[in-house]
């Protein structure tokens, strides 16, 4: 089961990645000085690419939601990580453009450290039937609580400052709405369709979800790449350890080994500093800002 949760989240990443590219090219359509909101929003829900990745975001969700029936919350969000090489090689093809030896290097140190991230931790377990409604909702307003106030400083801040907060706003979200997806898709299983919709974490992810999509929309035209993907990469599987260990009760190795699990934490964060400053994110055009406001 585990083996079939990581195939799937990878195949979750890679349809993510697609959604990226396409949406991006998508919004580079756009006037580059038009404000967000929502009738930029109605104009690309008729651009055939920006279709294309919702449908690719579409089959992301379903592989998704699969792969955290067959496995441990902490340990499938992490590999979505994957996403962010992903895309640079997507991209490259769509813009035929030939990725560097840095590009690379960059994408090894994310799936190397990767690798070893989830093999020293080990997650597994959790109690998500034992769980009481007091603890979900409060977690989930707690985390709720801290996506607004990233959004609010996302309209106080300008330019690539506001890129990057709406990106931190939309991994926080997508990682809320990933622990619902956990908590609705074992209820599924475990008591049937019906339990699953009358659990309200069944209609919050859906919520979170949509808010989600609209704040990497904001994101990717608020700033460049450089800016917004660090926070969209990095706080999804970091909301959703958080919330496997502390809320489900996912538990992981414990002592002196979680020194390995730092270092491969480390080696995640520099390759996706190394790939989002890469060369290739601006020849490409996927680091193009779409608006400086």
């Amino acid at each position: 089961m585990v083996a079939v949760s990581l195939v799937l989240a990878v195949g979750a990443a890679g349809c993510n990645a697609a959604s990226s590219v396409l949406q991006r090219k998508a919004n580079r359509d756009q006037p580059p000085g038009r404000e967000f909101g929502p009738g930029l929003l109605l104009d690309l829900l008729r651009h055939p690419q920006w279709l294309l990745g919702g449908l690719a975001m579409i089959v992301s969700f379903l592989l998704q939601a699969a792969a955290l029936d067959q496995g441990a919350l902490s340990a499938v969000e992490p590999v979505l990580v994957l996403e962010l090489p992903m895309t640079f090689v997507l991209a490259s093809i769509v813009f035929s453009h030939r990725l560097s030896l840095r590009d690379w290097v960059a994408s090894a140190l994310m799936a190397g450290g990767l690798a070893l991230f989830i093999a020293v931790l080990a997650p597994h377990g959790g109690a998500t039937a034992s769980m009481s409604t007091w603890t979900a909702v409060t977690a989930t307003a707690a985390t709720a609580a801290g996506v607004a106030a990233l959004i609010l400083a996302g309209h106080l801040a300008r330019g690539q400052a506001r890129a990057a907060l709406f990106g931190l706003a939309a991994g926080s979200g997508f990682g809320l709405t990933a622990s619902l997806i956990k908590v609705s898709v074992t209820r599924l299983t475990d008591d049937g369709i019906g339990a699953a919709f009358q659990t309200w974490e069944t209609y919050g992810f859906v919520l979170t979800g949509l808010i989600s999509v609209v704040l990497i929309q904001a994101a990717l035209h608020a700033g460049t790449l450089v800016a917004a993907q660090p926070g969209i990469t990095l706080l999804d599987p970091l909301v959703s350890l958080l919330w496997g260990t502390v809320v489900l009760g996912e538990t992981t190795r414990v002592g002196p080994i979680l020194s390995l699990a730092v270092f491969a934490a480390a080696s995640i964060v520099g390759g996706v500093l190394l790939l989002v400053r890469s060369s290739s994110a601006h020849l490409t055009g996927i680091a193009d800002a779409g608006s400086t406001t």
